[in-house]
């Protein structure tokens, strides 16, 4: 990443911040506040499963499986967008879940009026601030952009999707989403654009 998009992210994930932390009343809770006049079960099933693109438990296995198989059958560049997809991961979910933590924000089930204060926390509820799918999926949707620039509409497109079905289900608040998609964002263009050790094809 070069510093000025380091600058442009971090400016935009601290305007996000200040904007979730001093005027939810302009986007949160309306948008909250009308989609729970919407609910639908059939509707919600089929967001949560969306939403499951973002999960550890789909993700790692898969990268694992996909890196192994490739290793095993030297498709050199298969096994480093594996490597790399799952190194975002980890990275990405690390840092949601400082943020998480030491911001505290509640989630929007839990929040009973427009008011609601932050702060450090480990209760379950109080952890909305950024969306650690959103904030996973944006970063596999980087590298695997850097690595398939063809395909870079669709995957920031599923990114999106499950940031969509996080704010539908009523598990955060828009700018919580913002904000994954930005930090997962700058985090993958981070991995996806370290030098790595190139795997020798004779080896």
């Amino acid at each position: 990443m070069t510093p000025r998009q380091y600058v442009i992210f971090s400016s935009l994930f601290i305007g996000v911040l200040s904007g979730a932390l001093f005027f939810p009343h302009l986007v949160d809770f309306p948008i909250n506040l009308t989609l729970k006049n919407f609910q639908n079960p059939i509707i919600e099933r089929m967001w949560d499963t969306v939403a499951y693109l973002g999960s550890g438990w789909l993700v790692v296995p898969v990268c694992l499986i996909i890196g192994v198989m490739s290793y095993w059958q030297r498709h050199y560049m298969a096994v480093e967008v594996s490597i790399r997809c799952f190194g975002s991961f980890v990275i990405s979910g690390i840092a949601a879940q400082s943020f998480k933590h030491l911001l505290g924000r509640p989630r929007p089930r839990i929040l009973n009026s427009e008011s609601a204060e932050w702060g450090p926390s480990f209760v379950g509820g109080f952890d909305a601030f950024p969306s650690g799918h959103t904030t996973c999926a944006f970063a596999l949707a980087a590298v695997l952009s850097h690595f398939y620039p063809r395909l870079r509409m669709a995957f920031f497109l599923l990114a999106c999707l499950v940031g969509i079905a996080r704010i539908i289900r009523g598990s955060h608040w828009v700018t919580d989403v913002v904000a994954g998609a930005l930090l997962g964002t700058a985090i993958g263009i981070l991995v996806s654009t370290l030098q790595l050790r190139k795997m020798n094809p004779s080896s």
